[in-house]
């Protein structure tokens, strides 16, 4: 299972950056698989420190932003295991999902404001993934861009149209217990 750490290993394998580098390649080069607060990566960064995964140069007073980090033999040597230890397996953690379960709790108009949102972000999120240079990614970011990009529009498909479905039913069950 990948940790912060390890995402943000693979960060400095691209090249050594400062904390705003490093959150932003998070942030945007990863962003179909992981994302990061400042409020994580700074003592991530410095476990990753005090393991001698990773090197910080710059002044120790100075702003994170402004001490540059670079990945170590040691911190590739975990990434690689990480990388191997991996399985098949993905973890799902999702409000949306959660908030659905529970939304005929809170009556139709709920169920559908959610599977509408939620078409929303997966078009916001599909526009972003289209707009990453593929051509400067290597195969495996390529792979994982695309395979993001499929996960995301079969999850827009669904939601045209089973969740017109599941909105119809609630609407029908819900006239049925008014009546």
């Amino acid at each position: 299972m990948f940790e912060i750490s390890d995402i943000i290993l693979g960060a400095l394998s691209k090249g050594a950056a400062n904390g705003y580098q490093i959150r932003r390649r998070i942030n945007n080069d990863f962003a179909h698989f992981q994302s990061v607060s400042a409020g994580s990566l700074y003592p991530a960064l410095s476990k990753l420190k005090a393991r001698g995964a990773i090197t910080e140069s710059g002044s120790a007073n100075g702003s994170l932003d402004s001490r540059h980090f670079e990945i170590t033999t040691l911190g590739y040597d975990i990434l690689r295991q990480r990388v191997q230890e991996a399985g098949a397996g993905e973890r799902l953690r999702s409000d949306f999902l959660a908030a659905v379960y529970f939304s005929e709790t809170a009556g139709p108009e709920e169920t559908e404001r959610l599977l509408e949102e939620r078409a929303g972000v997966l078009n916001q999120e599909i526009r972003a993934l289209l707009a990453l240079p593929l051509q400067n990614m290597s195969n495996t970011e390529r792979f994982t861009v695309r395979y993001a990009l499929a996960v995301r529009r079969a999850g827009l498909e669904f939601l045209r149209h089973e969740g017109r479905a599941i909105a119809t039913a609630i609407d029908i069950e819900s006239r049925k217990t008014k009546a």
